[in-house]
C-alpha cells in the first residue's frame, strides 16, 4: 500500500509547491507573537526608566554626601568653638570668683551689717503684713521685700537704711496710739463699703461697734464671723463714738485677733442647745410646760389668797366662795350632833383641796421626768460616741465631740428644768397648804361654836 501512494502524494506535494511559489500567502500573525512584542516594548521601557532612576540616585548620592561634608566641618567648627567658649567660662569663673574674694575683703564688717539689714528687713515684712497699721502704710511691704531678697552684693543706700529704720520706728509708734481713719472694708455680704474705722494699737479695730479681723491676702479689714458679747461691743462703741482726750475702758485682744477668731468656733446659747438632739428639745418642751402650769396655778392660788384674805378681814363671805359655803353651812345646821356637821364641812373642804392642789403632782412628775430624760440622752450621746471611735478610731476628737456634747448638754438642760420645777412645785404646795390650813381652821371654829352653843 506504501508503495502503490507514493508517486500520488509526491504529485500533490509538487502541486501545492507550485501554488506557492507562483501566489505568495502573507504570514499570519498570533496572539502569541503579539505577547511577544509586548514583553519586548515593556521590557525596553523599563530598562530606560531603570537607567533614569539609577542615574537620579547617582546624582542625589552625590549630593548626599557634599552635604554631609558641609555637617561634619560646621560639627567640628562647633565643637572648636565649644572647647574655645568652655575654657573662657573657666577663665572667667575663676576671674570672678577672685574678684568676689577681693570685694568680700575690701567689704569687711559691711557685709554682716548687710546681712542684718536683710534678716531685720524680712523679719519686719512678715510682722508688718500682719499688722492693723498695714491698712495705712501698704507701701512699706515692697521696699522691705526689695531689701529682704537683695544679693549679698548689692548694698543698700543711707536713704534706704534710713527709712527701714524709720519704718520699724513709726511701728513702734502705732502701737500705741489709739487712731480713727476712713478706709474701705469688706461687709458681711461680701460688698466692699467705706467704714470710718477706730484703730486701737496694732491689737484690735472696730467699725460701728463690731470688732474687725485683716484679711492679710488681700491687705483689708472684714467683720467677724461672730462678734463678742454686747457688753464688750457697746464699750468699743462708746470709745468710737466719744470725743478725743476721754477715757473709756475697752476690751482688747493681747494676741491680735487670735482670741476673737477663736469665737467662731465657741457655740452660742442656741448652738449649745441643739447639741442637745431631740431629747434636748424634749427636755425643753417639758420644761416649758411645766413653767406653763405653775404659772397658772400660782395665778390662781394667787387671787384665791386675796379672796380669802379679804374675806376674812371684813367678815362678808360670798356665796360662791368655800369659806362662804363653811358658813351657810354652819348657819343653816339644824341639827344636834357635832359629828353631822363637820361631815357637813368636811364634804365642802374634799371638794375645794382637790382645786387647790390641781396640776400640783403634773409639777413635780415633771421635775422628776426631766433628769431622767438627761440620763437618756447621755446614754444616747455616749453610744454616738463610741460609734464614732468604731468607724474612725481616736485620732480626731473632733469626731467625738458630737456625742460627747450631747452627753453633757441633756444632762445640763435635765438638771436646769428639773431644779427649777421642784422650787415652783414647793411655793404652790406651800400656799396651796396655807389656804387650806385656813379653810381647816374655819371649819373647825364653827365646830367649836357649835359644841359651845350646845352646852
Amino acid at each position: 500500500m506504501k508503495i502503490r501512494f507514493l508517486p500520488l502524494l509526491l504529485i500533490t506535494s509538487f502541486v501545492f509547491a507550485q501554488e506557492s511559489v507562483e501566489q505568495p500567502v502573507e504570514p499570519v500573525i498570533t496572539d502569541l507573537d503579539r505577547l511577544v512584542e509586548s514583553v519586548k516594548k515593556t521590557a525596553s521601557s523599563r530598562s530606560a526608566e531603570d537607567n533614569a532612576r539609577l542615574q537620579r540616585f547617582l546624582a542625589d548620592k552625590n549630593r548626599q554626601q557634599y552635604l554631609l561634608n558641609q555637617m561634619k566641618a560646621k560639627l567640628n567648627a562647633e565643637e572648636d568653638r565649644s572647647v574655645r567658649l568652655t575654657k573662657e567660662y573657666e577663665d572667667n569663673d575663676a576671674r570672678l570668683a577672685d574678684l568676689e574674694e577681693q570685694l568680700t575683703l575690701k567689704l569687711g564688717s559691711f557685709g554682716e551689717l548687710f546681712g542684718i539689714v536683710r534678716q531685720t528687713a524680712g523679719e519686719s515684712k512678715g510682722q508688718f503684713s500682719l499688722s492693723l497699721t498695714n491698712i495705712e502704710y501698704p507701701e512699706r511691704i515692697e521696699f522691705l521685700g526689695d531689701i529682704a531678697e537683695r544679693k549679698s552684693l548689692d548694698l543698700p543706700t543711707n536713704e534706704e537704711l534710713e527709712r527701714l529704720w524709720f519704718e520699724i520706728l513709726n511701728e513702734l509708734n502705732q502701737s500705741g496710739k489709739v487712731k480713727e481713719y476712713s478706709t474701705q472694708i469688706l461687709s458681711k455680704s461680701g460688698e466692699v463699703v467705706d467704714a470710718d474705722i477706730l484703730r486701737m494699737g496694732v491689737f484690735n479695730s472696730v467699725a460701728n461697734g463690731m470688732y474687725l479681723n485683716l484679711v492679710a491676702e488681700q491687705n483689708v479689714l472684714e467683720y467677724l464671723p461672730k462678734q463678742p458679747d454686747g457688753g464688750i461691743r457697746r464699750s468699743a462703741k462708746r470709745l468710737q463714738n466719744s470725743d478725743s482726750g476721754t477715757y473709756h475702758e475697752v476690751y482688747i485682744d493681747p494676741t491680735r485677733g487670735s482670741l476673737l477668731t477663736k469665737l467662731i468656733d465657741r457655740a452660742g446659747f442656741f448652738e449649745r442647745i441643739n447639741q442637745g438632739g431631740f431629747v434636748g428639745y424634749i427636755i425643753i418642751l417639758l420644761f416649758v410646760i411645766g413653767i406653763v402650769l405653775g404659772a397658772m396655778r400660782y395665778r390662781f392660788l394667787t387671787a384665791e389668797s386675796k379672796v380669802l384674805d379679804a374675806e376674812l378681814a371684813s367678815g362678808n363671805f360670798s356665796e360662791n366662795s368655800v369659806l362662804g359655803k363653811l358658813n351657810r353651812i354652819f348657819k343653816d345646821y339644824k341639827g344636834t350632833t357635832p359629828e353631822d356637821l363637820e361631815a357637813q364641812l368636811e364634804d365642802v373642804l374634799s371638794r375645794a383641796v382637790p382645786v387647790l392642789e390641781q396640776n400640783l403632782s403634773t409639777i413635780k412628775l415633771l421635775a422628776a421626768v426631766a433628769p431622767l430624760l438627761g440620763l437618756l440622752g447621755t446614754v444616747v450621746g455616749m453610744i454616738e460616741t463610741f460609734q464614732s471611735i468604731t468607724l474612725f478610731g481616736t485620732g480626731d476628737p473632733k469626731l467625738m465631740a458630737g456625742g460627747i456634747s450631747q452627753a453633757l448638754v441633756t444632762t445640763m438642760l435635765g438638771l436646769i428644768a428639773a431644779v427649777p420645777l421642784l422650787f415652783v412645785h414647793n411655793i404652790l404646795e406651800s400656799r396651796s397648804r396655807s389656804i387650806t390650813q385656813v379653810y381647816e381652821e374655819q371649819a373647825i371654829g364653827f365646830i367649836a361654836s357649835f359644841s359651845t352653843r350646845q352646852k
